[in-house]
């Protein structure tokens, strides 16, 4: 998923830390990348939200036009091939149930995610007129 904000005067390198500090207490292993437009945070080995696979957060922009993005790059997301009918005949009943359970836990991470990004957008930003109160979302 996909946000942008505008008008908020953020700095990126704060908000990257405060992200970063945010999976670290939902806790995630993080690693913190500085890029030449913005940031990327990689996280993982969660073993509050068994969540299977890569989170990578993608800051980038200026303070006052930025975007957020995130997607999980799930491992085994493309390893099931068979139907999965047959593949529980085949005893893959279990890593089904297991990629359906992390999807699931996917899913609630991601809306607690975007609920306190916009929590520390708006705890961080120092807007000189008006401005988006919400971001704006693509994806």
């Amino acid at each position: 998923m996909h946000k942008s904000w505008t008008n908020q005067n953020v700095e990126l390198s704060t908000l990257t830390e405060k992200l970063a500090n945010f999976l670290e207490n939902e806790e995630f292993d993080i690693t913190v990348y500085k890029e030449e437009k913005g940031y990327s945070i990689t996280a993982n080995n969660s073993p509050k939200h068994q969540i299977e696979g890569d989170i990578t957060v993608q800051i980038h922009g200026e303070p006052n036009n930025f975007s957020i993005e995130m997607e999980g790059s799930r491992e085994g997301a493309s390893g099931f091939r068979l139907p999965p009918l047959l593949m529980t005949m085949f005893g893959g009943g279990y890593f089904l149930l297991k990629k359906l359970k992390s999807d699931e836990k996917y899913i609630e991470f991601t809306r607690n995610f975007w609920q306190n990004v916009n929590k520390i957008v708006l705890q961080i930003r120092n807007v000189g007129g008006e401005g988006d109160a919400e971001p704006s979302n693509r994806g």
